[in-house]
């Protein structure tokens, strides 16, 4: 760590703590100098986001009727990961009781090849987002937004230190040969005495059920059987997102923008 020290009237500033080492007085006269850092000072250093394996799964295999019993995934299952670095360059710690994520888009792209099948998985995301989130309209496949999700969380970061933590998200149930679920959000983080530090907008992407339409490596896989005229639908919103300004990505939505740029 670069140790600044900083000379103002006869008195000098360590800005690692905010206080006078000089016998002087300096400042507002209390041996700290006006206009210092706050104690805790928390900011968003790096925000990222990707699809990972360890979220809590059940899956259900409808195949057997109504009486199949929910088979957890081992390990857990696929899942958008999002990591936030943040740092603390006050002299004090940093708390951080509760997470919140305000969606300014959700759902799901449209369709273009038939859909159904036995297999449904139901997820337990740090953010879940419910079967019954209300939606735009009738056969509307997005959510009425924006909406908020919250929820208490213990983290806390030390002085002059940076912490990452992570964060899940993703919709309760996966319906098998469903479309892939996508976000876009931002997040509050609010510190101890009420402050509140932000970061987004990010835009994010899941795996989904669709065997004709998921990511696969740095690409995505789409069969041919998706209808060319509904798939060019479905580049033109995901490329209206990317306009977005001010906009983080993740790794699998930037790759999934180029593989739709082909049906524009």
């Amino acid at each position: 760590m670069v140790l600044l020290v900083v000379t103002l009237a006869g008195c000098t500033k360590n800005e690692t703590n905010n206080q006078c080492t000089d016998s002087a007085q300096c400042g507002n006269g209390n041996k700290s100098i006006q206009g210092s850092k706050p104690t805790a000072m928390l900011e968003v250093a790096k925000l990222e986001a990707e699809i990972r394996e360890g979220v809590p799964m059940k899956q259900v295999d409808n195949t057997y009727g109504i009486d199949a019993k929910p088979v957890e995934i081992k390990g857990g299952g696929l899942g958008v990961h999002i990591d936030i670095t943040v740092k603390n360059l006050g002299s004090n710690p940093a708390f951080i009781p509760k997470v919140i994520m305000t969606f300014r888009k959700s759902g799901y792209p449209e369709p273009c090849v038939g859909i159904g099948g036995p297999l449904v998985t139901t997820a337990t995301y740090s953010f879940t987002i419910p079967d019954d989130q209300p939606i735009e309209s009738d056969g509307s496949y997005l959510h009425k937004t924006p909406f908020t999700l919250s929820k208490e969380v213990t983290h806390e970061i030390p002085p002059n230190k940076y912490e990452k933590f992570t964060l899940t998200v993703g919709p309760e149930t996966v319906v098998d040969q469903a479309n892939p679920w996508f976000g876009v959000l931002d997040i509050t983080l609010e510190r101890d005495g009420g402050k509140k530090v932000k970061t987004g907008p990010l835009a994010v992407v899941n795996t989904g059920g669709n065997s004709m339409f998921y990511p696969d490596g740095d690409s995505w896989f789409i069969d041919k059987k998706n209808n060319p005229e509904c798939m060019k639908r479905n580049a033109l919103a995901i490329r209206e997102i990317m306009k977005t300004p001010g906009l983080t990505v993740s790794k699998e939505f930037a790759s999934l923008d180029k593989a739709l740029s082909a049906y524009l």
